[in-house]
């Protein structure tokens, strides 16, 4: 996957909700009670994250979404 742009990844919504509650350091059983889902489907959220960005590992994922602008803060 070229890694040009946030323009090349589409996310959706709750992968963004997800993906921005994980930058700031929440644990997946935090993110499922913030969001009120339960924590597996949060590592289904932070799985598809994890394949769409080409990553490796959840740090690696945190890094790439940070290095292409995916999170508006």
């Amino acid at each position: 996957m070229q890694r040009d742009g946030a323009m090349s990844v589409h996310l959706t919504d709750r992968e963004r909700e997800v993906l921005g509650l994980v930058v700031d350091g929440l644990s997946s059983k935090q993110v499922a009670m913030a969001l009120s889902i339960s924590p597996r489907t949060v590592e289904g959220h932070i799985e598809h994250l994890r394949l769409k960005l080409g990553a490796a590992n959840r740090c690696h994922m945190v890094f790439i979404a940070t290095s292409l602008g995916l999170l508006k803060r």
